[in-house]
Formats: C-alpha cells, structure tokens, sequence
C-alpha cells in the first residue's frame, strides 16, 4: 500500500502529470541504479544545476523523482528571488534550496546545516556547481543563544535537537543567534526547517526577521514543536507580529494568494509586501525543471 501511495503520488504530481509513464519509469530506474551501484550519482536538476545523491537521501530523491521536492515553496524561491538579493538557509540539509538560490538565480546564500555528515554533502554539492563564492555555508546551528546543543544524526531529514543528552547517535553542534550574526542590508528571502526548534530560531532572530528587508519567509509549523512544548499557533503570532502575512502560491499561474492561518499539512510562505512579491514573480525568468520531461515554469 505505501509502495502504491508513493507512485500515484509521483505520477500525478503537477510536474510530471503530462508525461506519467516517464515519471514511473524514472523511479523504477533509480531503484534498481541505487541498488546496483550504491555509490553517488549526479542528476541534471534545474536549468544547468546537478545535484549529487544517493541511496536513502529523501529530500534529493524526491527532487529527482517529481522534478521539485517541496513544488509550491521552492517555484516560490526560483520566481521571487532576484541575483542582487540574499538567501538564509537555516536547516539546509544538503542544499537543495541552497542550489536553487544560488546555482539558478546566483544570489549569494548564507546556510547553517548542524550535522557534520549532511554538511559535508551540502559542500559537495556546492562544488560540483561551482558556485563556492556565492555559498557561506557553516556548520554550525541557529538558535535563541548562543551554546552547544546535542542534535541528533541519524534521522536523515528530520535530525534535530535532542532533548536527551543520553541517547546514542547525537553530536555536539555549535549554535549561534541571527540577531548577532546577520543584519540584512538588502532584500532576503530566509527558509526555516528545524524540526520543532522554530520558535528558537524565531526569538534569536527578532530584528532580522522584523527588518524591511527581511522580504519572506518560508517555514514548516506541523506540530514538531510540541517536543519543547510550543504550539503552532504561538509560532504563528510571532510571524505575524514581525509585520508576515501567510499566502498561497501557485507555481503555473505564478499567482499568490492570501491564506487566513498558517498550513498545518507542510510549509507555509509568509511574505510582507504581496504586491511587491507578486510584481516579482510576474517578472521573473522562467526556468527548466528536468522531471521525466523537461518543463518550463
């Protein structure tokens, strides 16, 4: 059943529910490729950017498999972001949207992945695109203070802080304030996916994420912050007190839409100005996203 659920889902997807049979095909290809040859591969992703990936990376499998891992959020950075803007990339994995700020659009991107292993991926991938001197990338995570917290390593996606110093399978990270670090001086779009440490990144960063130039933000509120007793719904004020408003944004059409809440099922994108965003997204290039049929969007 979960087998079937994951390929209607890839077939029917936006990007790829002209061409079904070619998504399908590009699935049953990887399976057998990665289980064949368990060493890494490289993809042709968007436009000219690659990526690198291997056997149990889901966000980058997931990019191969239906083109955009997270469709609504990451058009939403391909289309918003301009090459004189910054990128804040806090919980970024291996750099999937890191590739997408600067690899496609070549704005410079600031990003912060804890764990030693997934960083040393994401520094691969910034280097097999060459794009090393638009990238500061750190080691290091983001917080409402300055200290040494356990994060979990062996979560893949959803490593996290660990509120049990006890458990196996964790490592010390350094973890720093945006507020006493980065003041943004130009416009910058920031992504957030930090399995339940939200409201920490939050509090740590009030003036960034309350300064003008701080024109999105892209954030998942799904329950996770409940591990340190915080819910949604205070997350969600403190967003809309930094002067955010949560919208909808679809990718074809390039047209956002103003929600009443926040969306519990995934991330949500919340920007300040609609208008001014809208006017980007309107003007901006399009872009090839190479599914199992090249499409342009």
């Amino acid at each position: 059943m979960k087998l079937m659920n994951t390929l209607l889902f890839i077939m029917n997807h936006p990007l790829n529910k002209k061409n079904k049979l070619g998504s399908l095909l590009c699935f049953l290809k990887w399976q057998l490729k990665s289980r064949l040859y368990k060493s890494e591969h490289i993809y042709r992703w968007v436009d000219k950017i690659n990526f690198i990936v291997k056997r149990g990376e889901h966000a980058m499998t997931g990019n191969l498999y239906i083109g955009l891992m997270e469709y609504e959020d990451m058009s939403f950075v391909l289309h918003s972001l301009k090459e004189t803007d910054n990128f804040y990339d806090i919980g970024a994995n291996v750099g999937s949207y890191t590739l997408l700020a600067s690899g496609v659009k070549r704005c410079k991107s600031f990003c912060f992945e804890p764990i030693q292993s997934t960083f040393e991926r994401l520094i691969d991938n910034v280097n097999l695109n060459k794009i090393q001197h638009l990238v500061d990338a750190r080691n290091i995570g983001i917080g409402d203070r300055n200290e040494i917290l356990s994060f979990t390593n062996d979560l893949n996606t959803q490593n996290r802080v660990s509120k049990d110093s006890d458990i196996d399978n964790t490592e010390n990270v350094d973890v720093i304030r945006l507020d006493d670090n980065f003041k943004p001086s130009i416009p910058s779009i920031a992504k957030i996916d930090v399995e339940g440490f939200e409201d920490f990144v939050l509090k740590g960063g009030k003036n960034f994420f309350s300064s003008s130039n701080t024109i999105a933000l892209i954030i998942e509120l799904n329950g996770s912050g409940k591990i340190f007793n915080i819910e949604d719904d205070e997350i969600h004020k403190e967003i809309l007190s930094f002067g955010f408003s949560p919208i909808r944004y679809a990718p074809f059409e390039r047209r956002l839409t103003s929600l009443e809440s926040y969306n519990s099922n995934g991330n949500t994108i919340y920007v300040k100005d609609i208008e001014a965003i809208q006017k980007r997204c309107n003007e901006s290039d399009s872009v090839c996203i190479h599914t199992s049929n090249d499409l342009i969007i």
